[in-house]
């Protein structure tokens, strides 16, 4: 690990799996990026850095990011960030992860498990 990651453990699983199996991690366009920033001060869970020197935002945690989230693809003004390989969408990705790691079951026995505290009232 270098100084510029930094592993944050209640980031290391996704509804039981461990994070690190799951193949959901931003890829910078170095080429395309124009340095704005934008990933590094919106994204909530340290996946990414700023190069200073090179102007440029830098994937330094990328376990550290929710699986499905594309938070930063979205609002990258030059589109330089991407999850997915040419040719694939990021919902069929998703969705292979979903069946792949069978979570649905998990996210059914979550509600029970969890049931008072994500019950609503009205």
């Amino acid at each position: 690990m270098n100084k510029n990651q930094k592993n944050n453990s209640k980031f290391d699983r996704w509804h039981g799996i461990d994070r690190k199996k799951i193949d959901w991690c931003p890829v910078i366009d170095e080429s395309k990026c124009i340095g704005c920033g934008m990933c590094v001060t919106t994204c909530s869970r340290g996946v990414y850095k700023y190069d200073y020197k090179k102007r440029k935002s830098k994937v330094v945690n990328p376990f550290n990011c929710m699986v499905a989230c594309q938070t930063c693809a979205n609002l990258c003004p030059v589109g330089a960030i991407s999850f997915v390989k040419v040719g694939e969408t990021t919902r069929e990705k998703t969705q292979k992860i979903v069946r792949k790691f069978k979570i649905l079951p998990r996210i059914k026995k979550e509600l029970e498990d969890r049931k008072e505290e994500l019950k609503y009232n009205r």
